[in-house]
């Protein structure tokens, strides 16, 4: 990782710590507002209890998409945010891919990216249709085909992991011919040291071909060594003064 995007990826860190402000409730407040949870957790923890709640709100849609953006600079050069993408599309892949998505939601199938990608090519004969997706992250002069990337928190609801999973299926339809990649970019693994296991995400998702959980995610953006370098520049971060 170049010294550049290490003062990059630590002024952003910086930057969101600065703006994360104490909780405007008294101990006696979230005692009323959380009674259960007063049972287990002392005054302090509720404290944390209520930061921590909005604290992952902005993380994950401000800081985690920024930092993936520096990461990914570091090698690339095509690298946008909320990046939108429209192209013509033959109605029959649109079918194809509305179809694969309801039957995975109601459990009539079970993901399998290599097959679902074969059905989607095979389908023509309808009309073309401009479709509309936006990539959370864009990689264009991603090697070896360019990247789309839905990041997401560890543990999205049906609906979220639905939606992902058709944005991918319309974008590997729309760039076919260029080895288009595609994930589910979750940034850590909340059941970690353990496999992932969130029922939802493996419903949608084939795990072994359309999801990047933790280190695989920002080693796929930067590089071998980059999850253990951003974890270096955490630590340092956290010590800072602010």
């Amino acid at each position: 990782m170049r010294q550049e995007t290490r003062v990059k990826l630590k002024n952003v860190l910086l930057s969101f710590k600065r703006s994360i402000v104490e909780v405007p409730y008294s101990i006696e407040e979230l005692k009323r507002a959380y009674p259960f949870h007063s049972l287990l957790f002392p005054g302090e923890a509720l404290i944390a209890f209520k930061k921590q709640r909005t604290v992952v709100t902005k993380m994950g849609q401000q800081l985690i998409p920024e930092l993936a953006k520096i990461v990914a600079e570091d090698q690339y050069v095509e690298v946008h945010r909320n990046y939108e993408i429209m192209g013509q599309l033959d109605e029959a892949k649109i079918k194809v891919i509305d179809n694969i998505v309801n039957e995975l939601r109601m459990g009539r199938r079970k993901p399998n990216h290599q097959k679902e990608i074969q059905e989607i090519l095979a389908a023509k004969g309808g009309e073309a249709r401009e479709v509309r997706v936006i990539a959370d992250l864009f990689i264009g002069d991603f090697k070896p085909g360019p990247l789309f990337l839905e990041i997401k928190s560890p543990l999205p609801n049906l609906d979220v992991c639905a939606e992902s999973k058709r944005k991918m299926l319309l974008f590997q339809a729309l760039f076919e011919n260029k080895n288009p990649q595609a994930f589910l970019a979750l940034y850590y693994n909340p059941y970690y040291p353990k496999r992932y296991k969130h029922s939802f995400t493996k419903r949608i998702m084939d795990m072994n071909e359309e999801v990047l959980i933790g280190e695989d995610m920002w080693n796929k953006l930067g590089g071998e060594g980059t999850y253990d370098e951003l974890l270096r520049i955490i630590e340092e971060v956290k010590k800072a003064d602010i």
